[in-house]
């Protein structure tokens, strides 16, 4: 399935028809969700369905996934990566869905290493947007490639509290990636960072693959410093 068409309409819904989806479909989620690429193949990242979360900014939906991890480093990242493809794949289903940064299992005892939480099912609002309706900062904000199609992908990923912290620097065929240092109130509460630039890299990904472009992505911290920026990685 091409997931690229979704990336400029895809909205986040919080208004679902609670009527469960088919077991049919639930295990076409999982498969899809297997047939994904991976940022980082030897990341573990697992996943269960739940019909009860708890916790703030809590929405009603006939379906939850929670995403968990082993409490390793760059596992968020790649959940982001992971599961933004799945967003994505819903959307082109006609599924809504929304991320839950903060929402807890309520069926089962929490899992420390439980990392994010994906609400999911019918919708009783419009599943999709139009590209005037994103409300994201000017592309020059995020990149120096202002034209690069893949670039533009990356302006419409979506980010906890819109703080969309990614900056892309494109050096003819590699591109810098760095995370944005966030600033007071906002970094005393928000923890999911990371998880955004694994969903921004995703969106690049989908649209090298659009244009039959290589992906190659590598963690790196060690990149030429910026002001209040931070060195993320490098894709070539």
């Amino acid at each position: 399935m091409n997931l690229y068409a979704s990336i400029s309409q895809r909205k986040s819904c919080r208004k679902y028809n609670l009527q469960p989806l088919e077991e049919d479909m639930l295990a076409n989620i999982e498969q899809a969700i297997k047939s994904f690429k991976l940022l980082s193949p030897d990341i573990p990242i697992t996943w269960r369905f739940t019909n009860q979360v708890k916790g703030l900014y809590h929405v009603e939906a006939p379906h939850y996934l929670i995403i968990s991890g082993q409490g390793k480093a760059k596992e968020k990242e790649c959940t982001g990566f992971l599961f933004q493809q799945l967003v994505l794949w819903f959307d082109a289903m006609g599924i809504g869905c929304v991320w839950l940064g903060e929402a807890k299992d309520a069926e089962t005892s929490h899992n420390k290493s439980d990392i994010i939480t994906i609400a999911f099912g019918k919708v009783n609002e419009p599943l999709h947007r139009t590209k005037e309706q994103f409300k994201r900062k000017p592309i020059e904000t995020i990149t120096n490639a202002t034209d690069d199609i893949c670039m533009q992908a990356v302006r419409f990923a979506p980010s906890g509290m819109n703080t969309q912290p990614w900056y892309f620097e494109k050096l003819e065929d590699t591109v810098l990636v760095y995370k944005r240092k966030l600033k007071p109130p906002i970094s005393l509460i928000y923890k999911h960072s990371d998880i955004d630039m694994g969903i921004a890299l995703c969106h690049y990904y989908l649209a090298c693959k659009e244009m039959g472009k290589p992906f190659h992505f590598s963690h790196d911290t060690s990149l030429p410093k910026k002001a209040k920026l931070l060195s993320f990685g490098i894709i070539t």
